[in-house]
């Protein structure tokens, strides 16, 4: 069985959501479709290390994020987009100072999802033998995105080729 190490998965998805380009792709994704930034994350983690993940484990990955997310991740996310877009009668340094507070606990929520994510995954990915990172991962986004969506736009095409690009 494939372990999957949470903190590894974390490390990966700090440098590589750092490009600019993955980061709006990833932001796209999620606002416009309801994506999870975790989970296409994970995709991409897996596909940098060979490893395949279906319909079936993405399933799991979602399904164990699912409740933490709805519950802690998306409150969490709304009331820090709440504070710094409203509320015009505090200064503007209380807002930035809240909102940066709010968002250094929100990534570290994030960083529990990704290892109830990883963990749960655990037993549900394999070894591919012959199949690029770039192969692996957009096979991946795709099913996931056909999950989500079902039929992908032309917008959702192009944030996954930013996806897909630094692989």
């Amino acid at each position: 069985m494939t372990r999957l190490d949470p903190g590894a998965f974390w490390e990966f998805s700090l440098a590589y959501y750092s490009r600019e380009r993955v980061a709006a792709a990833c932001l796209s994704l999620q606002n416009r479709r309801g994506a999870d930034v975790n989970i296409l994350l994970f995709c991409c983690w897996l596909a940098t290390m060979g490893w395949k993940v279906e319909r079936d484990g993405l399933h799991a990955a979602i399904a164990t994020v699912e409740a933490w997310r709805r519950d802690v991740l998306e409150p969490l996310r709304g009331a820090r987009r709440t504070v710094a877009d409203q509320f015009p009668e505090l200064a503007k340094s209380d807002r930035q100072s809240i909102k940066h507070g709010m968002l250094s606990v929100e990534l570290e929520c994030e960083r529990v999802a990704q290892e109830k994510i990883a963990l749960g995954a655990t037993g549900v990915v394999a070894v591919e033998d012959g199949s690029t990172p770039l192969q692996l991962a957009s096979a991946a986004l795709e099913t996931y995105l056909d999950l989500v969506v079902g039929t992908p736009d032309e917008q959702d095409a192009e944030d996954l080729k930013a996806l897909l690009e630094p692989l």
